[in-house]
Formats: structure tokens, sequence, C-alpha cells
């Protein structure tokens, strides 16, 4: 299986075909919630659960000798980051129309250069510190929109908070730099169905303590399993596409490229997602209109980061 081949040398087709195949997965993640009439956190310990299942079933078929003290300190990490990182975004959304909320949960990119400038793993230059600039210029647009009101969905609806939205997402986007810093260290010392059936079990296992706690402290709810087909469709389809064909590859990228790289591989969703919800039947969720205005900013920022890095990292070594 091409996720726990040895590292190649050099990136082949098949290397960059795992960014390719994770940005259309993880582009899917917001069509499935927006279909589904479940709690978003309900649903990330869902589709974190489900997925775990099958890649501990391919770790086990790999049968590689991997102890479970192993890298256990950089899982533990991880999966606490990506923990927090669904919970607080998938729970933005229920604040934010899904083209504010993908675009200000995917402010890392620049975060994890400047944590590489400052361990001194990357070169600091102009160009790269501009696209930081436009980045933060960008959000700070959707920051001023949302206590306007532009940026919420669902007007009428007394629960939504946009600007609780704004802070849910950048708290998912800040937690997955944690994610994608520990993620790389483990990869390179576990095979990828190893690692990520370990990470996400760890985020799945503290989503549940965090759901039944909340229910023993409000609604008397814990961890809720779907009732009906249709949920169940929708949390295998979140298992499936978002994470196992969408956030898996692109763990497995890891081992190949720069953490900055790999984290801008997940800018592809800024542009597929919202007009993915756009153009589904039924949903039609268009843009608001700060989402024309700061996300072609935040995207230009981003990626020009990602291009200034990859064009340092292709001509030294890592």
């Amino acid at each position: 299986m091409i996720l726990d081949e040895a590292q190649p040398k050099g990136h082949g087709p098949r290397i960059w075909w795992l960014l390719v195949m994770g940005i259309l997965g993880v582009s899917t993640s917001t069509l499935w919630i927006r279909l589904s009439d479940s709690d978003e956190l309900q649903l990330a310990f869902r589709r974190l659960a489900l997925a775990s299942v099958v890649l501990w079933w391919l770790a086990w078929r790999g049968r590689g000798d991997h102890p479970l003290a192993r890298s256990g300190r950089a899982i533990w990490i991880s999966g606490a980051c990506l923990a927090i990182h669904f919970g607080s975004w998938m729970a933005s959304l229920h604040h934010l129309s899904v083209a504010t909320s993908v675009v200000l949960v995917y402010v890392h990119p620049a975060v994890v250069y400047a944590i590489e400038v400052i361990r001194k793993q990357a070169r600091a230059d102009g160009i790269r510190l501009a696209g930081v600039l436009v980045t933060l210029v960008g959000t700070g647009i959707f920051a001023a929109a949302a206590g306007e009101g532009q940026l919420g969905v669902g007007a009428g609806d007394p629960t939504r908070n946009p600007t609780l939205g704004v802070l849910l997402a950048l708290i998912g986007s800040f937690s997955f730099v944690g994610y994608i810093f520990a993620g790389r260290t483990a990869i390179r010392e576990l095979p990828v169905s190893v690692y990520t059936s370990r990470s996400y079990s760890v985020a799945a296992l503290l989503l549940a303590v965090y759901l039944i706690g909340r229910g023993a402290l409000s609604d008397g709810v814990g961890v809720v399993w779907p009732e009906d087909g249709q949920e169940w469709l929708l949390a295998g389809c979140l298992a499936l596409f978002p994470t196992l064909l969408g956030h898996t590859p692109l763990n497995a990228a890891l081992r190949h490229f720069p953490a900055s790289v790999v984290s801008t591989a997940f800018l592809g969703e800024v542009a597929v997602a919202p007009l993915l919800v756009w153009l589904y039947p039924g949903l039609g969720e268009t843009p608001p209109a700060a989402f024309w205005t700061g996300g072609p900013l935040v995207v230009l920022g981003i990626a020009t980061v990602a291009w200034r890095g990859t064009l340092e990292k292709s001509n030294s070594s890592d």
C-alpha cells in the first residue's frame, strides 16, 4: 500500500498524488456536515471512531512490531490537537457559513512557516513575510465583518453567534499547527496506518470524554450514535472521504514534504468546499460578501508562503 511504503528519493508522481487525493478528500467534509442533522461534535467523534477501526485493521494486517510507547508523546499531542481542531472547527460551522469557516481555519500554513523560521528550518524572506501580512489582512476582514453579522448563516437563529464562530475557527487553525508538527515527528518512526490509527483513536477518545462531560453538566446526553440509516451513511462518508482519503494521505505526505507544504495543501478546501455546498441541490449556501474580499487575500497570502517554501526546500536538504 502506497501509504506505508518506504520514503523514496525525490517527489515522484505517486507522492504528489498523496497531496491531490488528500485535498479532494478533505474538501468534502463540510458537505456531509451540512447534510447531517446531528450535533457537530458528535459528527467529529463519529468520523474519527469509524476511521480508527479501519486503520487499526490495516495496521494489524501489516503485522509490524511497533510498541505503543514508540512516538507515544507525539501521538498524544497529535491526537489532542486533532480533537481540538475537529471539535472547534466543526462547531464553528453552526455559527458561520462554510465559505467563511474554511478560510479562517486555514490560516495555519502561515503559522507553520513562521515556526519553521524560528526553528531555523526555513529561511525568512521578504516575499514570504509579505504573504503572512496579506493572510492576516484577509483574516481581519472576516473578523471585522463578523461583528456586523455578515458571516453567519440562518440569521433568524438566536443560537448562532458569528463572533464566537470566528474564534472557534481560529482555535481550530492553531490547534492544527500542533497536529502537523507532532505528526511529522511520529510519521518518521511509524507506518502511516499505525500512526493514524493511534492518533485518530486518541482524538476520538478525548472527544468522547468531552461529550460525556458536557452531557453530565448540561442536557444529560453523552456520546450519541446515529439513529437512522441516513445519519449512519453521513457518518460513514465523513470517515471515508475527508478522514481516510483526506487526512490520511496528507499525513503520509509528511514523510516526503516539509510541514509547511503539507499544511498548505489543506488550503485546497478553501476553494472547493464552499463551491460543493453552494452547488449541491437543496443547500444553495451562497458565500457571504466578505468571502469574495477576504478570501482571495487569505488564499493569495498562504499560497505565496507555500510557493516560496517549496522552492527553497526543493533546492536544499530537509
